[in-house]
């Protein structure tokens, strides 16, 4: 019925489609999907349809109460019209109807957000991470986080100007040094402003000020302890000082308050590579790879985490997505290589272990094709010889 409303919309012909559609809601007073689809149409319509299109969407959860579309298109419609909590009910049904479906999360968190229930809000975004969500789920679900973490949210309009000189001091003309004079004038005027002090601490992060750095990364985390960004700065000072295990306590804490915050997966599934913890490994990174699905690094590092903890058919899938999409990935066919390698040792079958040998030196003589110098895949394919 959705497609049908908008191939009518897309071709100019929605007035006729309502004609007809109100004619069979006429016809059919009980019918449901008549009622789903006139409120489609209703809302295509635009402003001028939004109440007619809320009352028909309502009589069609109404005659089929257990259809999860029937109520998550009520509440897109509420949304739309800015009715969030009339939205947050509807949504939530959808949810508890078909909770497979990562869009119903997300606009269930979209609605929480304008609630003001933030708990709920990150509750349906952590959720999405293991439905598949497409590229415009992943978007609105990092708009919603954007909103509620907006640490510009009470910022004084006096400074804004002020601000915007000192981040351009810091991040464009590499001046750091006069970026903290702005920052500090403001901090001098505003004290308890949580996003200058995080601003500043980056400055002496920048000239390698570590102890300073994490002096205003604190200030930041005590003015506003909800806001991942500031764990995310401590995080990564930890990291780049080499505190592993801090640096791994506070990423926790920044995907606590974003389950979206891509990079702490990243760094929490290196951490545990560095200690050879495979299955904590293959947990973040594929959490990861769920948030950059186009990432070749995260899914080649996914891949070797697989294959640390002896997931051979998984480990394999990852590599094989990569050589899908580039063909010449030298990386990701050595390692295609080696999985033929280990099934080998694992094989007792002889006529099967010549299998996997075979396939692993195909995939040894494909590296070799485009790198005719690889040492690797030369010394490997050499190994295979009878």
């Amino acid at each position: 019925m959705l497609g049908l409303v908008e191939a009518s919309y897309r071709a100019g012909k929605l007035e006729a489609l309502l004609a007809e559609l109100e004619l069979a809601v006429d016809a059919r007073p009980e019918d449901a999907v008549a009622h789903f689809g006139l409120g489609l149409a209703f809302f295509a319509r635009s402003a001028d349809g939004e109440a007619q299109a809320l009352e028909h969407l309502g009589r069609a959860c109404a005659l089929a109460p257990r259809v999860a579309e029937y109520h998550f298109r009520l509440g897109v419609v509420h949304l739309e019209s800015e009715r969030y909590a009339e939205a947050a009910e509807s949504l939530r049904r959808a949810r508890e109807l078909d909770p497979a479906q990562a869009r119903h999360h997300v606009s269930l968190a979209v609605a929480l957000s304008r609630t003001g229930d933030r708990a709920g809000a990150l509750f349906a975004l952590e959720a999405i991470l293991g439905l598949s969500p497409d590229a415009h789920d992943l978007q609105v679900a990092r708009q919603v986080m954007a909103r509620l973490n907006d640490p510009f949210r009470e910022f004084p309009k006096a400074i804004e100007a002020e601000f915007e000189r000192g981040l351009d001091f810091m991040q464009r003309a590499d001046a750091p040094q006069q970026a903290m004079v702005a920052f500090q004038e403001i901090l001098d005027r505003f004290p308890d402003l949580a996003v200058v002090h995080a601003a500043l601490g980056l400055c002496y992060q920048r000239l390698d000020d570590a102890g300073r750095a994490m002096d205003e990364f604190r200030r930041a985390l005590e003015l506003t302890p909800q806001d991942p960004l500031n764990h995310l700065y401590v995080a990564d000072l930890y990291f780049s000082k080499e505190r592993y295990d801090r640096a791994a306590e506070s990423y926790r804490e920044v995907i606590a308050r974003d389950p979206l915050a891509d990079r702490a997966y990243e760094r929490l599934g290196e951490l545990a590579m560095r200690r050879a913890d495979f299955d904590q490994a293959a947990q973040h990174l594929r959490l990861l790879t769920v948030l950059r699905p186009d990432d070749v690094r995260a899914r080649q590092r996914l891949g070797e985490a697989l294959m640390g903890k002896r997931s051979l058919d998984e480990a394999e899938r990852e590599f094989l997505t990569i050589v899908k999409r580039e063909p010449k990935n030298v990386e990701a066919l050595l390692r295609l290589g080696m999985v033929s390698l280990e099934r080998q040792k694992l094989e007792n079958d002889a006529q099967a272990s010549r299998a996997h040998a075979q396939r692993a030196a195909r995939y040894f003589e494909k590296v070799l094709d485009i790198q005719p110098q690889n040492v690797f895949a030369a010394r490997m394919l050499k190994a295979l010889e009878p």
